[in-house]
């Protein structure tokens, strides 16, 4: 874990007070390795009680385990700018060392809150699903394209949408048994949650890829596969690495379902590939 860029994502929804330990610890992260508690309250302006406060906001069991963390962060020897906002005008090595950041920290949150459980019981689902519904809006979208076309690729049936109508038929006049993925970051589209209730009216199983644990749309499935990003910055990055999350966590998925069904999945692949060269000698 980037002990920086978490406390960087989570600023905004720390109290007021917990917020000045945070910005503190952000400008001066080397200093707190050798201060004490009260030490580091007085120099956010705040009491000894919300520096503790704010290191359990951010899920850590203490203020050692937080110098800890700094620790870790020192001796990896990462730049202390790779947790700031995107400025204008700014050095393209910047920008990849920003990103590569974010990205290394993304993996290993989805490593961390991922549940190896509901992996297995959703690749179960796959196996034992006739046709495979993905539905996702903009960003989302692409993820659930991703998804479908995996899964076509080694011999199961898969479809994504991002139209609510087409969606709604699909569900309901289509007799075969379907597992439904709602795919969405934030976990709070009416489209999207408007889909779930509507596949959970069929008795469609529902599984969800989002990156908010306590979203209405994790509350709402049968299974929550959780993609969180640490992407909760001012920019955002233009949604990238909340994305790449998602795509992560769908080839965690896959692999996870080919390792079950590995001479099938293996056939099936190498019988696409083989139909596509056949196709693309004949355009030659």
């Amino acid at each position: 874990m980037n002990i920086l860029l978490e406390i960087q994502s989570k600023l905004k929804e720390l109290s007021p007070n917990e917020a000045k330990v945070g910005e503190y610890i952000l400008k001066s992260p080397d200093e707190i390795i050798t201060l004490s508690t009260q030490d580091i309250a007085k120099n956010s302006q705040v009491s000894p009680a919300t520096v503790v406060r704010f290191v359990k906001s951010i899920g850590l069991d203490g203020v050692p385990h937080l110098k800890q963390q700094l620790s870790i962060w020192q001796a990896n020897a990462q730049s202390e700018t790779d947790f700031q906002e995107l400025r204008p005008n700014e050095e393209i090595d910047s920008i990849k060392s920003k990103l590569k950041a974010r990205i290394n920290h993304m993996t290993e949150l989805v490593n961390e809150h991922l549940s190896n459980d509901a992996l297995k019981i959703t690749a179960q689902l796959i196996e034992e699903a006739q046709l495979i519904f993905v539905f996702g809006i903009g960003a989302s979208y692409l993820v659930a394209q991703d998804l479908a076309q995996k899964f076509n690729r080694i011999g199961k049936t898969a479809m994504c949408e991002d139209n609510t109508h087409t969606t709604a038929v699909i569900l309901t006049n289509n007799k075969q048994k379907k597992l439904f993925f709602a795919v969405s970051d934030r976990g709070e589209s009416k489209e999207v949650l408007e889909m779930v209730e509507l596949a959970k009216s069929q008795e469609i199983t529902t599984v969800a890829i989002t990156g908010k644990e306590n979203s209405s749309l994790a509350k709402n499935v049968d299974y929550p596969l959780i993609s969180i990003s640490g992407e909760n910055f001012e920019f955002r990055q233009a949604a990238t690495v909340s994305m790449m999350a998602q795509i992560y966590l769908v080839d965690i998925l896959f692999y996870t379902y080919v390792s079950s069904n590995f001479q099938r999945s293996r056939d099936s692949i190498l019988k696409s590939l083989k139909a596509i060269n056949k196709i693309e000698k004949k355009s030659d």
